[in-house]
């Protein structure tokens, strides 16, 4: 193979677009796989719903002048051996078989409704199609909105709702972002409270049924919520074929690279590179699917630098701004430091920090993790 042989990218998010716009840049042809125009997925559960509008990062004419040839449809069916794998087209559903040279796995992951009676007749916001259905359903304000997930999404679009919508926020969990720091949950709680979001927290939900103006979400822990809409933002799956493991995520070597697929790349949510302190571990935000991808295109174009990224994330619920740089599972121990949440690991090492409305801070958290 050589750096200008065709390369396939299955996956139009933001990792997937970021690789097969690098490449398409240095005269690769490019072929990308996915539903719908290149979408900037992660930010759609805030800042779709707050603009009306779906963030699209191109249009068939950029694709074109770019010179990225664009199959609208889901890729399965791979066979690494033999190089190809079916495309079912979205247009009419009808499956085409596809070739590939050199191929760049870029899928992310997948938002995955509970297991709920009804919960399949509900919305979600999590691709251009989803995001496009509850828009118009949005526009008029004053809708009682009921979002099911109390994580970082479903805080995101709560708060973002809330401007105009009446909005309740269930969870199983006794608080919102229950799996983040304490400092972090109390800081979202407070957020929610002051613009007003209704939060229902240790929420069973038995099932959803649909009514007049929309569903009605029948709790056994908090009796009956009617509303117009209901988001469900609760849940992950993953998107790999089974000829990449089927799981969340695939190993990589140090450069994105699979093992034992001579030519195959993966980048995004679905990477779990090797990280020099903390070991294999993938990274789903948006951050690293950007990164990951420019990375993924650099190394099919010949370059041989590893992939070394620090774990960071940010959230903005409403007027808080979170952000975390390093690993929490790795920290044992915590302080308050100038403003900064710091998590030691077992060597006494910083291992997390968690800046909470401080973005200013950011510098500094980078390099006492890496101190």
């Amino acid at each position: 193979m050589t750096a200008q042989d065709p390369v396939t990218v299955v996956g139009n998010g933001v990792a997937g677009y970021a690789c097969a716009a690098r490449l398409a840049a240095q005269g690769v042809p490019v072929t990308m796989v996915g539903p719908g125009l290149p979408c900037d997925r992660p930010p759609l559960s805030k800042r779709a719903l707050h603009r009306g509008r779906v963030p699209y990062m191109a249009d068939p004419h950029g694709l074109a002048a770019a010179g990225i040839v664009h199959l609208d449809g889901w890729a399965g069916d791979l066979d690494l051996r033999e190089r190809r794998m079916v495309v079912r087209t979205r247009a009419d559903g009808a499956e085409r078989p596809v070739g590939f040279e050199r191929l760049v796995w870029a899928t992310g992951l997948r938002i995955a409704r509970p297991p709920i009676p009804g919960i399949d007749a509900t919305d979600q916001n999590v691709d251009a199609q989803s995001t496009a259905a509850v828009l118009p359903r949005l526009v008029q304000p004053g809708r009682r909105v009921v979002v099911v997930g109390g994580g970082l999404i479903g805080c995101e679009t709560a708060a973002t709702l809330s401007r105009r919508h009446p909005v309740t926020l269930l969870e199983a969990a006794d608080e919102p972002l229950g799996r983040q720091h304490e400092p972090v949950r109390a800081a979202a709680a407070r957020v929610l409270t002051a613009l007003g979001v209704r939060f229902l927290g240790s929420c069973a939900i038995a099932r959803v049924d649909p009514d007049a103006d929309g569903h009605i979400v029948r709790t056994s822990t908090h009796g009956d919520l009617g509303a117009d809409v209901v988001l469900v933002a609760a849940g992950v799956g993953g998107t790999l074929p089974p000829a990449l493991g089927g799981g969340a995520t695939v190993d990589t070597d140090e450069r994105l690279a699979v093992a034992g697929a001579d030519g195959v790349w993966v980048c995004g949510d679905v990477a779990a590179f090797p990280h020099p302190r903390f070991g294999r571990i993938a990274i789903p935000h948006w951050d690293n699917a950007r990164a990951g991808g420019a990375h993924a295109a650099a190394a099919v174009l010949g370059a041989t630098a590893p992939y070394v990224r620090d774990p960071y994330w940010f959230s903005d619920i409403g007027p808080l701004r979170i952000q975390q740089v390093g690993l929490a599972p790795a920290a044992c121990e915590w302080s308050h430091r100038d403003g900064l949440h710091v998590g030691h690991g077992d060597d006494g090492r910083p291992a997390c920090i968690v800046l909470l409305d401080a973005p200013e801070r950011l510098n500094d958290a980078r390099r006492l993790l890496a101190a």
